[in-house]
């Protein structure tokens, strides 16, 4: 199959080409940390931050945290104090970042995050400005300014995830090619039988999920969200391998040899099949747009109701047409055996025995 072994060698260069980018971007940050300065506040997600500013500790009481408010690029941040310690460094006014999942800071994600691709020749770190006030009887009082740099991911944590990515993707193109993994079920060797539509989709569909979730692990650094979308395409996939399965244990295997990739999950009996074109495209088509989405907006897409309907029409049509086309494939078989009539049914006339049947 050269499909998967193309794939292989893509995987292999893409897992150099960030092992490149991360080491690069990391020495080029630092270098240009070295030459800035030191007053920057550091943000890390799932770790507290000190906002520094000499006297805010007397300035804002502990009853009074409610009233700060905390803006970044302008934008007002549901985040409030949590402590204020006024130690030897100086004055500082404690925050903690937390997960940018579903909850409120979601609608900070776009804010905080956006594409950590825009920053990796930075380290993968953002600059935000800030701005920190309390809201008293006589109005807003500013507390601070400056930058908060927050560190949207680690190159550390991006190899090593990426690594485990393509790991499972490469262990997923091996097997599928030198096992019964991604074939159907006969009587014929693992490398001759044909490719099964229904198991290449479930494959899919696990592979996008399981990067998309790792993808999200790592920029949140915490255990994301998975979403009903993600949820509703894994169940499609699934689905339609059981009633494929179903359909196939009901008929005697075809020992079909395999064709080719491609023409293996394209082609039923009669040749090339329009509903598995048209199956194999939605499947291709959905699956890069959640790429994509959840690369660009690092948070799991929620398509439209329609298309998780779609999906589950071509889904449908593949799994009804599963049933005359096992059924044709069983007719047209060669090997099936030629009907016998015994001596009991026709009684002891040998001629009887042996005439053709009308």
């Amino acid at each position: 199959m050269r499909a998967p072994s193309f794939l292989c060698a893509v995987l292999q260069r893409c897992f150099v080409a960030v092992f490149l980018l991360c080491g690069l971007s990391s020495i080029t940050a630092d270098a240009a940390d070295a030459a800035r300065s030191a007053d920057i506040v550091a943000v890390e997600i799932n770790h507290r931050f000190v906002i520094a500013s000499p006297g805010i500790c007397d300035r804002v009481s502990s009853d009074q945290y409610a009233g700060v408010e905390l803006r970044i690029q302008g934008q007002l941040t549901p985040l409030k104090p949590i402590d204020c310690n006024p130690d030897a460094i100086g004055y500082g006014m404690q925050f903690f970042m937390p997960q940018l999942d579903g909850s409120e800071l979601g609608v900070m994600r776009e804010l905080l995050v956006g594409s950590p691709w825009k920053d990796a020749k930075h380290g993968f770190r953002r600059d935000l400005p800030y701005s920190l006030s309390i809201n008293t009887v006589t109005g807003s009082v500013a507390l601070a300014n400056g930058i908060l740099r927050l560190q949207i991911l680690r190159p550390s944590y991006l190899l090593l995830g990426f690594g485990f990515i393509l790991g499972v993707g490469f262990a997923l193109l091996r097997l599928g090619r030198d096992s019964g993994l991604l074939r159907d079920v006969t009587d014929l060797a693992v490398r001759c039988r044909s490719f099964s539509l229904s198991r290449v989709q479930m494959a899919w569909w696990f592979f996008i999920v399981f990067a998309s979730y790792m993808w999200l692990w790592l920029v949140g650094e915490g255990i994301p969200t998975l979403s009903s979308q993600a949820l509703g395409l894994l169940g499609i996939g699934s689905v339609t391998y059981f009633a494929a399965a179903g359909v196939d244990a009901t008929k005697p295997p075809v020992n079909s040899e395999s064709q080719g990739f491609w023409n293996d999950i394209l082609s039923d009996a009669q040749g090339l099949a329009l509903y598995r074109f048209q199956m194999l495209v939605f499947n291709l088509l959905f699956g890069i747009l959640f790429i994509l989405y959840v690369v660009q907006h690092v948070s799991m897409p929620e398509f439209d109701g329609n298309i998780l309907t779609l999906m589950g029409m071509s889904a449908g049509t593949y799994a009804g047409f599963k049933i005359p086309e096992k059924t044709q494939s069983v007719a047209l078989n060669p090997a099936s055996p030629e009907p016998t009539v015994s001596t009991e049914d026709v009684g002891e006339d040998p001629k009887k025995a042996y005439s053709p049947i009308a």
